[in-house]
């Protein structure tokens, strides 16, 4: 049973527990649609038939949930010239067609999980070998495979319409996924390239208003490699919520007043 927000307004003549029609007439959606739980992709598509505006587009929301569309856009800015030095990858699209000619270890990512599920380290071809019997008992799931990076910190650029931030993560518990384990991470300054980068991935799929890009600093050269980016359900760093949550509703009312008034 859903229930009710605590800042709701309750539509007129509500009885509890008695079935409603909601008709929205702008949508935001900031949670993931898909996870490894959950999927909300038929209410989604339920959206776009109805045609309801959202922020981002509920076009956008639709294709970030497949990891595939979102890192070859990422590649297509790479390849016309732009400052856009993302990971090299491998796309698989079944454990028939694994082939991996990178440098080992490497990271596969199964499907199009987010905050580090589906990901694993691989460290040689043995393994690989290991890693593909796994995934022939997915046969319809895809993954891709890149080099792993001994980085020194992670990097999220963050874009709300005209608002940037730029952050930094260094993990402390020594697991190599930092973004599931304890680690720092602070705001550093959003320089001209890190909004170059925002600004270019701001225009995916006819255009975000809220996005995050995620890259690596390689630990024994210092260079950057972008590694994804995120959509409309991109998390918050705690300390600049509410600050961040402001600049959020001070856009969807803009949009909002555009799209109804």
């Amino acid at each position: 049973m859903m229930s009710w927000a605590k800042t709701a307004t309750l539509p007129d003549g509500y009885v509890s527990n008695r079935r409603i029609t909601i008709q929205p007439d702008f949508v935001l959606v900031r949670n993931e649609v898909k996870t490894p739980s959950f999927d909300g992709r038929s209410k989604l598509n339920g959206l776009l038939f109805a045609g309801v505006p959202c922020m981002n587009s509920l076009e956008s929301i639709l294709l970030f949930c497949e990891r595939p569309a979102v890192q070859g856009a990422l590649h297509r800015l790479q390849r016309a010239g732009a400052d856009f030095p993302v990971v090299p990858q491998h796309f698989c699209s079944s454990s028939k067609s694994l082939m991996y000619g990178y440098t080992f270890p490497a990271v596969v990512k199964v499907g199009s999980a987010h905050a580090g599920c589906g990901k694993m380290k691989i460290h040689d071809h043995k393994q690989m070998s290991d890693f593909r019997s796994i995934l022939e008992m997915m046969p319809d799931e895809h993954c891709m495979v890149e080099p792993f990076i001994e980085s020194q910190g992670d990097l999220r650029i963050q874009k709300i319409g005209s608002n940037y931030r730029a952050f930094k993560r260094i993990g402390i518990s020594g697991d190599w996924k930092t973004n599931t384990c304890t680690s720092i991470m602070d705001e550093i300054e959003c320089t001209e390239r890190y909004r170059r980068w925002a600004d270019a991935a701001a225009t995916f799929f006819g255009g975000l208003d809220i996005l995050t890009v995620d890259a690596i600093i390689e630990a024994e050269t210092g260079k950057e490699f972008i590694l994804e980016v995120n959509g409309t359900s991109s998390g918050l760093h705690p300390d600049k919520a509410e600050e961040d949550n402001g600049f959020i509703k001070q856009l969807l009312l803009e949009k909002m007043n555009l799209t109804l008034c």
